[in-house]
């Protein structure tokens, strides 16, 4: 004899198999463009400039994607970069390769949700990357191409979820995330939260350890390995805050580094925090300028 269903259990089914719905569909994304592993191998190997070109040439639009960012002024800086040979020579190795890897991840926030959310991630995702590198000089640290990564890809499962939330949910998962934890939130809502998820993606494109990590617990990082990687990025995270925004949310939650044990665990004192923004705030017109274009 069957059963029916209590109201509780039917909620509960549909509950687990949204969130079973949003791992296939992280695990479903395409894969990473493995253009830039490919030119930091080259690189190493001091490849001449006609291979890497070619190498970056085989994919016209990602090729487009990498000119228009090499053009903007925080990657091209003083240079005039009119063609992929230029931005080979002109942009140096660090900053090649920032580039490809911002063209590489930006595909898969365009796919996101609405248009201001798209904008917003992304932008957000863009001033985490570069505050993370204004750390990781700050406190001397190594491994910049990797904070810049991981910092970049930080909130790549939002733009599964925001899509999920969109489908499943009657509230905007926007505005109950500016209400609350977003952590907490995301799972209460859908079972699963974008960092989670985030580590699912970074896994399936064969991330090394490090990446993966710090991805997946941006929020917790003591509660993983490569504890100080993923400590840059929840500190870049939380700092790449518009100041306007900044502004309005220091009046109602105010943020104290010297009381936030992750800062003080990384030596990130009040006046290194200063010096961060003040710098970060120099390069906010850049972003935005390079969203425009």
């Amino acid at each position: 004899m069957i059963r029916e269903l209590s109201k509780n259990e039917v909620s509960a089914l549909h509950y687990e198999l949204v969130m079973k719905d949003i791992i296939a569909a992280a695990e479903k994304l395409p894969p990473f463009p493995d253009v830039a592993w490919k030119l930091n191998a080259m690189i190493k190997q001091m490849a001449p400039v006609a291979d890497m070109e070619k190498i970056i040439g085989m994919d016209q639009a990602l090729a487009a994607t990498i000119l228009r960012l090499s053009r903007s002024a925080y990657y091209g800086r003083r240079f005039d970069v009119r063609s992929l040979k230029d931005a080979i020579l002109l942009l140096g190795n660090k900053r090649l390769l920032q580039v490809v890897i911002s063209a590489c991840a930006l595909r898969y926030f365009e796919k996101g949700g609405a248009a201001l959310e798209e904008r917003e991630l992304w932008e957000h995702s863009i001033a985490t990357a570069i505050i993370s590198e204004i750390i990781a000089r700050k406190l001397k640290k190594g491994r910049v191409l990797t904070l810049y990564t991981a910092s970049l890809l930080h909130d790549i499962g939002k733009t599964i979820l925001n899509v999920y939330a969109r489908i499943y949910m009657q509230s905007n998962l926007r505005r109950m995330r500016s209400e609350g934890r977003c952590i907490q939130v995301e799972r209460m809502a859908l079972g699963i939260d974008h960092q989670e998820l985030g580590g699912i993606v970074a896994r399936n494109w064969k991330f090394p350890p490090e990446i993966i990590a710090a991805i997946a617990h941006h929020h917790d990082p003591e509660s993983g390995p490569f504890w100080e990687i993923a400590s840059v990025v929840y500190a870049a995270d939380k700092l790449a805050v518009d100041p306007v925004k900044e502004k309005s949310q220091a009046r109602e939650n105010p943020f104290d580094p010297d009381s936030d044990m992750v800062f003080k665990n990384l030596g990130m004192t009040a006046k290194i925090v200063e010096e961060i923004k003040a710098e970060f705030a120099g390069h906010i017109v850049d972003v935005k300028k390079m969203l425009e274009e």
